[in-house]
């Protein structure tokens, strides 16, 4: 095979400090990072010994094409924000690879995915040190993760990270072509930059290098010598002939991608599934000044549907689950199993804006903690050992990661269990798998979720919110069964749990009151996280003191005699109303149809307005307002 020539070496080694630029992230660009390096089993490019590099293989590159570049700078949605990241400005640093400012390029494969890293001069200083970018891809192409140590390397997508695609981009092509003597054109690459030149303007060429003029094509011009000689049209079966034989080359022709069926195999995998709409995507301009009535009325004309085709794409794409963006992309909006029991306990009336957030941005409100580390990491040891005794009395046992699962015929819930198991004798079953941190080191009969039934058998606590979980996993899922297990270092707890029709609908018709109340007019017009206008504006009028009224009221009484309006509606007083327990709420009376009520709340109870005022929001450790 032939070898790529070696870059120079530079006397200079890595300058990054990665413990200590690791610590210094905050905590979610932190996260990230190390999310990033699971991709290759946790280890970080900038850690890894200079004898595990390797610069001479291209057969052991990704193979990335211009598609998959675009896709990711551009298509790609933010880690932090789930939102495109539209980086339409790092295309341009195609340029800066061609003029030679990556140097010393090196790459190594971990967990079957490639990780390249080079050396970047800066745009504005070119003597300054060199900055370190590195990129995570798999074989196919497709960018999983990128870093860089520029003040923009944070964000993924920085010029310096698309120079150094732009050049595996290119020796990729070069890997998968021939010269005319059946070598590859390594030498065509352009030399890594020592340093700049001095020189007259009038000899300085400002052009900037586009597409178009690809280095193949300036190969053409500078190396071969071409005689035009007239030639006949070729016809339909030759042309058919030449892109058939093309494709048979396995290398991505340029021309194929204009040519039906060839162009399909440059669609980007993640754009040509079957995917549904995110609900995420719900947003209207419109409704980001309505108030909540009419929010509401918005919300009634939203349909939400998922056909069982999408569906099965959404769990085959997202069984790397939390390691896969599209995982937190279908799971926003959507009310998921480890969430069930909130949803189902929070008053709809004044539901915690905390799981509001949860729930429509699980991206940014995620959190890391001693318990979900140890958590995450001894999962899939519990779940090896469940296995093992689960084939002593079952036969032909195989296990199945999952990804997320959405009910076409529910589907604003959504649900990612630990894994699905199956045998020959009980058909398939759910698996939860749960690493108490508090009682690592002591038997399972001391987990506070775990009460002991009439025979002294440990069960589930039905009104514990994994009990709540596990219903949604079956429910969600379709399954009849699920394994609920318990790991400690000392011992292992097994339960079967039988799915609960009557429970299923009961959390279903909750949780689709508060999706429709809550989540909707969150995700339609950001209700709960906006900056409201009219709650900056609280009016100072004094109102009737709200211990001196009653909350319910057949019909609002007008103290001026006159025919006032009330509510959200700007209606006449008319039916049930409830009265705001905020004294300055510019609003104060409310019907109980606008609001989406039925009976009256025990206690205090703020309107959907006043609720987002700081004094009236609940403090830390304590229950909301009912």
């Amino acid at each position: 095979m032939e070898k790529c020539p070696k870059p120079p070496k530079s006397s200079s080694k890595c300058v990054v400090d990665a413990k200590a630029y690791r610590e210094g992230l905050g905590p979610q660009e932190k996260e990230r990072y190390l999310e990033k390096l699971r991709f290759i089993g946790g280890a970080d490019p900038y850690e890894l010994a200079s004898s595990s590099w390797i610069n001479d293989d291209p057969e052991s590159l990704p193979s990335i094409a211009y598609p998959d570049i675009v896709n990711y700078l551009v298509f790609s949605p933010s880690p932090y924000t789930a939102e495109d990241l539209t980086s339409y400005k790092s295309l341009e640093a195609y340029n800066q690879m061609v003029c030679g400012w990556v140097r010393e390029m090196q790459y190594q494969v971990i967990n079957d995915r490639c990780v390249v890293n080079a050396k970047v001069l800066h745009s504005q200083s070119i003597r300054a040190t060199p900055l370190e970018p590195w990129i995570i891809a798999e074989k196919s192409g497709r960018i999983l993760g990128a870093h860089c140590t520029c003040m923009a390397g944070l964000g993924e997508t920085c010029t310096h990270v698309a120079a150094l695609l732009f050049l595996i981009e290119e020796i990729v092509k070069l890997r998968d072509s021939k010269t005319v003597t059946q070598e590859k054109a390594y030498w065509l690459l352009p030399t890594s930059l020592s340093k700049v030149e001095y020189r007259e303007c009038r000899k300085i060429d400002f052009t900037v290098t586009k597409r178009s003029q690809s280095l193949e094509e300036q190969s053409a011009s500078d190396f071969c010598t071409v005689t035009v000689g007239k030639t006949q049209q070729p016809t339909s079966d030759e042309l058919s002939s030449l892109f058939s034989a093309l494709s048979a080359t396995g290398s991505k022709s340029a021309i194929l991608s204009l040519i039906e069926p060839y162009s399909d195999s440059f669609v980007p995998k993640v754009i040509g599934e079957n995917f549904p709409p995110v609900l995420t995507e719900l947003r209207k301009d419109e409704a980001v000044h309505m108030d909540y009535s009419d929010i509401l009325s918005m919300c009634k004309d939203v349909e939400i549907s998922v056909s069982e085709e999408q569906a099965k794409a959404v769990e085959a794409a997202t069984r790397d689950q939390a390691s896969s963006k599209l995982w937190f992309r279908f799971r926003a909006g959507r009310i998921t199993a480890s969430k069930m029991k909130t949803a189902c306990c929070t008053d709809p009336n004044q539901p915690a804006q905390s799981f509001i957030k949860s729930v429509c941005y699980p991206e940014s409100y995620r959190f890391t903690s001693k318990a979900t580390t140890w958590g995450c990491n001894h999962e899939k040891f519990a779940r090896d050992m469940f296995i093992d005794v689960h084939k002593e009395s079952h036969e032909n046992v195989k296990v199945h990661d999952t990804g997320f699962f959405i009910n076409p015929s529910v589907p604003f819930l959504g649900a990612s269990p630990d894994g699905l198991v199956s045998c020959d004798c009980c058909g398939v079953s759910v698996i939860e798998v749960k690493c108490p941190f508090c009682v690592k080191s002591d038997k399972v009969d001391t987990v506070s979720y775990l009460e002991k039934d009439s025979g002294g058998k440990l069960t589930l606590n039905r009104n514990h919110q994994y009990f709540y979980q596990v219903q949604t996993q079956l429910g969600v899922c379709k399954l009849e069964s699920a394994y609920f297990v318990v790991w400690t270092e000392k011992d292992l707890h097994v339960e079967q749990i039988v799915f609960d029709e009557e429970f299923w609908d009961m959390i279903c018709q909750k949780s689709r009151h508060i999706f429709d109340t809550a989540i909707m007019p969150e995700l339609i017009g950001k209700f709960y996280t906006r900056l409201s206008s009219t709650m900056a504006n609280v009016s100072s009028q004094p109102g009737v003191s709200a211990s001196a009224e009653s909350h319910d009221s057949d019909c609002a009484a007008s103290t001026s005699g006159q025919e006032k309006t009330w509510c959200f509606c700007h209606q006449v007083e008319f039916g049930r109303m409830i009265l705001c327990d905020n004294a300055k709420c510019h609003i104060k009376w409310f019907h109980y149809s606008c609001i989406n009520i039925k009976v009256a709340p025990k206690g205090k109870w703020y309107c959907p307005e006043c609720q987002k005022l700081p004094q009236f929001q609940p403090k830390k450790g304590k229950k909301p307002y009912k």
